[in-house]
């Protein structure tokens, strides 16, 4: 594998991890066809493909196009557009967010340029991760990395890994991808007042019917002044919370004013289950009825 395919497999393997449903939209930039040079077109024959293999076939498929490789090496085009296509999805989803990876050989060639893009795709639900693959100089991409916090911009989405530092070594590599990432996804929904949510968050609209008094169970309970509790207007019961009481035993304890016989448990009443000696308020228990 050439530098591209090993930085697809190792990086686009840490990142694809955090996605939903494992489709990627894969583009380019820098390649020359019918003699211009285009700085963000579509790889592969489909917009979006399953999978880090279907990175890489969508990249080894570039070479069977007339497209041919060349500079300048500008990413304005291909950030502009990510951003775009993340502000699109947030609209639909309020708890999506993207990560652009960029794989390059050389370093950017307008910094400028380049500055102001990420300067107005800031508020975008997106984080850049830019791979420098090769021995290039990369010291103007280091630079891009954390430019918006020195330049007094709302927030940093960049992140610069050089790939020969960390190509044989994955958790250094790993570490170096996801660095900046949680603090930038977390900023991002912080400041727009979106807190974590529960686990099995559903983006499905709950509707609330009208009660059915034949098809719904009333769970309703009432708390009386002496400590009673009755479900759905039942005779209450009390609970036995007495160290005394056998092992195993499972009964309902009649109201005080009651006689003093047990009284047998009916389908739909509540059950009380006595603590057997020894355990304290907390511990755990096995009840055989």
């Amino acid at each position: 594998m050439n530098g591209y395919e090993k930085a697809i497999s190792a990086v686009g393997g840490i990142v694809a991890k955090y996605d939903t449903d494992q489709q990627f939209p894969v583009l380019g930039f820098g390649a020359k066809y019918d003699g211009i040079v285009r700085h963000c077109f579509q790889v592969g024959p489909t917009k979006e493909v399953h999978g880090v293999k279907g990175i890489l076939d969508a990249y080894k498929q570039v070479f069977k196009t007339p497209l041919i490789m060349s500079g300048p090496t500008v990413f304005t085009e291909v950030i502009q557009l990510a951003a775009a296509q993340a502000k699109s999805r947030y609209e639909v989803n309020p708890l999506s967010y993207s990560i652009l990876l960029l794989l390059t050989d050389g370093a950017v060639t307008d910094v400028e340029a380049t500055k102001k893009v990420l300067a107005s795709v800031a508020d975008a639900p997106l984080s850049i991760v830019i791979v420098g693959i090769g021995n290039a100089d990369f010291r103007a991409m280091q630079f891009l990395d954390d430019f918006e916090t020195r330049s007094g911009i709302s927030r940093d989405i960049v992140q610069f890994v050089e790939f020969s530092r960390h190509e044989h070594n994955k958790t250094s590599l790993t570490r170096a991808t996801l660095e900046e990432i949680p603090d930038q996804l977390v900023e991002f929904f912080y400041s727009r007042g979106i807190m974590p949510q529960a686990e099995n968050f559903s983006m499905s609209k709950i509707v609330v019917d009208e009660y059915n008094e034949e098809a719904d169970i009333d769970l309703s309970m009432d708390y009386s002044d002496d400590g009673e509790i009755a479900l759905n207007g039942d005779v209450g019961c009390y609970i036995d919370n007495s160290y005394e009481a056998g092992i195993g035993n499972l009964h309902v304890l009649p109201p005080p004013t009651s006689a003093s016989a047990p009284v047998m448990a009916k389908t739909g009443q509540p059950l009380v289950v006595t603590v057997p000696q020894g355990v304290p308020p907390g511990g755990v228990f096995t009840v055989s009825a």
